[in-house]
């Protein structure tokens, strides 16, 4: 449900737009991980999203805000759900592919190089509005980070089983 008298502009389209077709992809996809691991990958996803919005948005911080204003609504709501896919895609991608010692750095760099244009797009259409001084290549090192994290749920939690 949409909020009454909700004008729909960039920022908005582009949630709905990537949101529905990265959900479409990942039902189309062949099923490799059980309901409750997939339930469980998209709620890390969103969680974590989340988290880091939450943290870099607020005093002390207050790097950025997420759409048309500083408030959490609905859009912000959505926009974090628009994410979780693709930590889903990051772990199911890396599920079937071949490795070796060397493809964890390169497998999380290029997912980190993918979250920044991610995040550029994006910044480009008004999901993102950087203040005090944000760049967008502060966010790399959080991306190295929440997708090692990632590869370590998908290590020690769904690969083991």
């Amino acid at each position: 449900m949409i909020p009454k008298g909700t004008v729909f502009d960039s920022n908005e389209i582009f949630i709905l737009i990537i949101g529905a077709l990265a959900y479409l992809v990942m039902f189309l996809l062949p099923k490799y991980f059980s309901k409750q691991q997939t339930i469980t990958m998209l709620l890390i996803g969103n969680y974590i999203s989340t988290f880091f919005d939450n943290t870099v948005c607020i005093n002390p911080f207050n790097y950025y805000n997420i759409n048309d204003t500083p408030y959490t609504d609905f859009w912000d709501l959505l926009s974090c759900v628009m994410f979780s896919p693709f930590g889903y895609f990051f772990v199911y991608l890396y599920a079937i592919i071949k490795k070796n010692r060397t493809t964890y750095f390169f497998y999380i760099s290029m997912w980190s190089l993918i979250a920044v244009v991610a995040e550029a797009l994006a910044w480009r259409v008004g999901v993102y509005h950087y203040k005090n001084g944000y760049q967008l290549f502060f966010s790399l090192p959080i991306y190295i980070i929440v997708l090692t994290v990632t590869m370590i749920y998908y290590q020690f939690f769904i690969q083991k089983r």
